[in-house]
């Protein structure tokens, strides 16, 4: 199916989403903080990111602004997945080009949907 990467502080996070997205057909690499997630990206190539806000070394805000700066990265779309409800926040991450922008607790199922429709529209393209 499909390469994700999941840069994400949360080791719950990193066991349910691997266990559910790889159940479902998906390759999972997980990382645990923004600087590790840039490396992986660029070595790992993922079709996706979901990529948490807050985070040590470098805020998911971050990280996705370099995301879509880089050219062997901006391409790749990116759901943040975050506890982050503040419409400021959301705004934030839209305006730095994400895909979408999913707030914690998160439902897999729905998140598994959102992604499988994202891949849907991938491969149309």
């Amino acid at each position: 199916m499909a390469k994700i990467l999941l840069i994400d502080d949360d080791e719950t996070i990193h066991l349910i989403c691997r266990a559910y997205l790889a159940k479902a057909g998906h390759e999972v690499q997980a990382v645990f903080d923004g600087v590790e997630g840039l490396k992986a990206a660029e070595a790992f190539k993922p079709d996706l990111i979901l990529l948490d806000v807050n985070m040590p070394r470098l805020s998911g805000f971050d990280v996705a602004a370099k995301l879509k700066e880089s050219p062997a990265t901006k391409a790749i779309p990116v759901f943040m997945l975050t506890s982050l409800k503040q419409e400021a926040n959301i705004e934030r991450g839209y305006g730095l080009g994400i895909e979408d922008y999913i707030t914690k607790p998160v439902n897999v199922a729905h998140l598994k949907l959102k992604i499988d429709k994202l891949l849907q529209k991938l491969n149309k393209s």
